[in-house]
C-alpha cells in the first residue's frame, strides 16, 4: 500500500537526524532519498512510495541497530545474523513496512562502494551515487525513470556533490573503469530519453543534464580493464540479477 510522501519523509528524516545526533552515519537511499533532495522535480514526476531505505557503515553496525530499535523499529534477527556484514533488515511499525539498511557497498545489478562517501552529503547518499543506483538497474521501472528525471530537474551537472550539484566527473571516472556498468548506463540513457518524450514541457533541462553527463563519460579515457571487457561485449552477461529479500 502506498505511503503518503510527507509522512514517509518525516519518518525518514527523523531516522537520519537521530543518527546524526548520536554520531551514527545514516543516509537515505532510493525513491525517498530523491523525494528529500529533489522536491521540485518530484512534484513534476509524482510516484507512489512504499518504504524508506538507508545506507550506513559496517563499522557502525551495532550502533545503527541500536538507533533504529530506539526509534521503534523491529530487527529481523535471523536475516541480520546471516547478512549483517553488508545488509540489515527491519520492520518499521510507524510506516507498516520493511526497511533495508545497506552497509559500505550497494550491490544490485552492479556494485557501488560508498563507505568513504557518506559524509560528503546529507540527508541522502551523494547525488551522483543516488543517480547511479538508479541508472544501474537493468529492469528500469516507471518509478525509476521518474526518480531519475526528478533528480536531474533539481540538480545541475558539476564536478562535486554539493547542495544542488551532482558530480559528473566522479560518474565518468567510475564508468570509464567498468564496462558492464557503462553498458547498463547507456541502455538506461536511451530509456530515460524516450520516457522524457512524454514530458516535453520539462524535458529540455533534464535532457541537457543527461546529455552532458553522457558526453563526459564518452570522452573520458577508458582503462585497460574497460577495453578488454568491451571486446567481449554482450556475449557474456555484464550485470547481476538482484535477489528479492523477504523478511523471515
Amino acid at each position: 500500500m502506498p505511503i503518503d510522501k510527507s509522512i514517509l519523509l518525516k519518518r525518514a528524516l527523523e531516522v537520519v537526524n537521530e543518527g546524526e545526533s548520536n554520531g551514527v552515519t545514516i543516509r537515505l537511499i532510493g525513491g525517498a532519498a530523491i523525494a528529500a533532495i529533489a522536491p521540485e522535480g518530484v512534484k513534476l514526476f509524482p510516484r507512489n512510495y512504499k518504504d524508506a531505505d538507508y545506507f550506513g557503515l559496517s563499522s557502525q553496525r551495532k550502533r545503527i541497530i541500536d538507533t533504529l530499535v530506539k526509534l521503534g523499529m523491529e530487527p529481523d534477527k535471523r536475516f541480520n545474523a546471516l547478512h549483517g556484514y553488508n545488509r540489515l533488515l527491519f520492520f518499521d511499525p510507524a510506516l507498516g513496512t520493511n526497511v533495508d539498511v545497506f552497509l559500505d557497498e550497494f550491490v544490485m545489478c552492479h556494485k557501488l562502494v560508498l563507505k568513504d562517501r557518506l559524509k560528503i552529503y546529507s540527508p541522502s547518499i551523494p547525488p551522483s551515487d543516488l543517480f547511479l543506483t538508479k541508472m544501474q538497474i537493468i529492469n528500469l521501472t516507471e518509478n525509476d525513470k521518474k526518480d531519475i528525471a526528478a533528480l536531474l530537474y533539481d540538480f545541475k551537472v558539476s564536478n562535486r556533490d554539493y547542495d544542488k550539484e551532482l558530480d559528473a566527473k566522479y560518474i565518468s571516472d567510475l564508468l570509464s573503469d567498468d564496462w558492464g556498468f557503462y553498458k547498463t548506463f547507456t541502455i538506461n540513457y536511451d530509456r530515460v530519453k524516450e520516457f522524457l518524450n512524454g514530458y516535453p514541457e520539462y524535458a529540455k533541462s533534464i535532457l541537457g543534464n543527461l546529455q552532458t553527463i553522457m558526453g563526459m563519460i564518452e570522452s573520458h579515457p577508458k582503462s585497460m580493464k574497460w577495453k578488454l571487457r568491451a571486446k567481449v561485449g554482450e556475449k557474456v552477461k555484464w550485470y547481476e540479477e538482484p535477489e528479492e529479500v523477504k523478511a523471515s
